[in-house]
Order: C-alpha cells, then structure tokens, then sequence
C-alpha cells in the first residue's frame, strides 16, 4: 500500500538512500532541510527548507515520520560542538515528535550507538547488546547523551499518545552518498585519503588502528527499517554488522580495493574515539529475523568508488 512519508534532515547520508529506497517501494516521500547545497541531489518527492529547531508547519497527513535530523559533531572538533548539538536536538526531535502526535503517525527515531555506557567499549569489551549496556548511562559525550535522551522521549510519547515507533540504534553505516566534504566519517575520511594519496605514498590513521568498528552497508539498514515496521517492534534494537575489524583492517581493505602501495602512518594523539564498538544483534535477529548480508569488502568497494567518482567531479 502506497503512503506518505515524511524525512526529517533528507538530504543526510542516511536519509538520502531512504528516500530512494522508500519511493521504489510506491510511498510519496516529502523531506525536510535547512537548505540545499550546490550540485546536492535531491531524491524526494517534494523539498521543504525548514530548520528543525522550528516548529514544523507543512500539512500534517503523513502515515510515517522517519526523524534522521540531527546536528552531528565533528570529528576533529568534537569538543567546540558539544554545546550546539546538545542543545539543537533535543529540540528538533520535540518538534518532530509533536507533529508525528498530532496525527499519530508511525514515528522511527534514528539512535546511535554512541549512547552506549563507554565503560563497556574497552579492548576486551562485550559485544554491545540493549538490555545490558545502555543503563546505567555514561554515553560518549553529550551527543551520546542526547541521543540517550530522546530515545527515552520517544518511548514516553508512544505511551502518551499511542502512538507506533521504531527505535533501531544504528552503528557505523557506510555506503554511497557518505558526507565526504564537511563532515566525513571513517570509511570516507579512510577513501578520500587513499585516493588523495600518492603511488607508492603513506596515509595517517587516527589512534593504533586496535580500534574496533562494526560497520553495517546502508542496503542492509533499509531492509532492517522496513523489517522493524513489518513486525512492530517498538523497543531500542541494534542494526549494526556482526563482522567487526580494526582500523588497520580496514585501511588494509581500502588500499587493496585501490591497489595502491601505502605505507599507513599512526597517530595515537589522534581523535580515536572509543576502543571497541561492536553490536550485538540477537534481539533483533529474534523480533525481525533480520541480519545484515552485505560482506564488508563488497560494500567497501562499491563505497570506494563511489567516493572516486565524487572526487573526480570536485576537480
């Protein structure tokens, strides 16, 4: 059955594959902004600039509400942003959660592992599961609390207005249309360095490369959404990939799909992040029978291209 569907924060990573993937399935998909960038495809049906720090005011008449909106600190300056997010979205997922109230549409709230307790993300660390990890809180930072937060407040509206929701708690997606300008996350940051670098040349890798990722393809993430949906779980579940590897791994990847000969350079005064983070996704598997299929090397080399055709059209 066709639906309307509303995207907050369209024109993110994530959001940008929903958006296709939901408009193969026949749903009309509407997305939300601040505003367009310059050579910026647009895949939704209808484009509304809004800042969601404002009170949403388009007509109200969506099925489901997928809030992807977030301001997302970065990496390099991780500490400076702390403030603007942590005080921007709590904000942004109220206003989204009153509009999706008012119609009691389907609310799917995009977590983040960065909720975890850090004192489970040593190297001998558990793999991350929802009913043991997350309390008490001691999340990464203040954006991992806020995320913690709004969680919380979405699972408060459900009750308070019957309303449905999903709340999948996602961990390091990569895939095509990865912010590789602004804001870049490892595998895209790890893609522009290599294809920047020279033949025969050197790369730099944040921390001793033993830092552990799960990284999950973003074709895998879709059909986990729309499983979530399917079978109406509404409690917090992982949607991360059960292969997790290192940094060096996955520098080691990288540069074999490229067929380059780098040198890796370690920088252990580097932004580094935690020292493991990988998922659990028992639950998930249980409710959904979902689990993620896309092998990594495959799905890091479709990003890699992807990421060299980008490149090459900055030039």
């Amino acid at each position: 059955m066709s639906m309307k569907v509303l995207i907050t924060g369209c024109q993110g990573f994530i959001a940008k594959n929903l958006a296709q993937h939901l408009k193969k399935q026949g749903h009309y998909v509407v997305g939300l902004d601040k505003k367009l960038k310059t050579s910026d495809p647009v895949f939704v049906d209808e484009f509304h600039g809004h800042n969601m720090e404002n009170k949403i005011t388009i007509e109200n008449d969506f099925d489901r509400v997928y809030h992807l909106s977030a301001d997302v600190p970065n990496s390099k300056y991780v500490g400076s942003a702390q403030m603007a997010t942590g005080r921007s979205n709590p904000v942004q997922s109220i206003h989204a959660l009153d509009f999706a109230a008012k119609n009691k549409s389907h609310f799917i709230y995009a977590c983040s592992a960065m909720m975890y307790n850090t004192d489970h993300q040593g190297h001998n660390g558990p793999d991350l599961n929802e009913d043991e990890h997350l309390w008490p809180a001691r999340p990464e930072k203040l954006y991992g609390m806020e995320k913690l937060y709004n969680m919380q407040l979405v699972q408060e509206y459900a009750k308070y207005y019957n309303m449905k929701v999903a709340l999948p708690i996602f961990h390091a997606q990569y895939g095509p249309h990865l912010d590789i300008f602004e804001n870049s996350k490892v595998v895209a940051a790890m893609c522009v360095k290599i294809l920047n670098a020279s033949d025969p040349g050197e790369i730099e890798i944040w921390g001793d490369g033993t830092q552990i990722r799960s990284f999950c393809y973003i074709d895998d993430l879709m059909i986990g959404l729309d499983k979530l949906i399917e079978h109406n779980v509404q409690v917090p579940v992982n949607m991360g990939s059960d292969e997790a590897i290192t940094m060096t791994q996955l520098a080691d990847m990288l540069i074999e799909i490229s067929g380059k000969t780098l040198k890796k350079k370690y920088l252990p005064t580097g932004p580094a992040g935690c020292m493991r983070r990988n998922a659990d996704n028992t639950k998930i598997m249980k409710l959904t029978g979902w689990k993620p299929s896309y092998p990594i090397k495959d799905g890091l080399r479709i990003t890699y291209e992807w990421v060299s055709k980008c490149l090459a059209q900055k030039k």
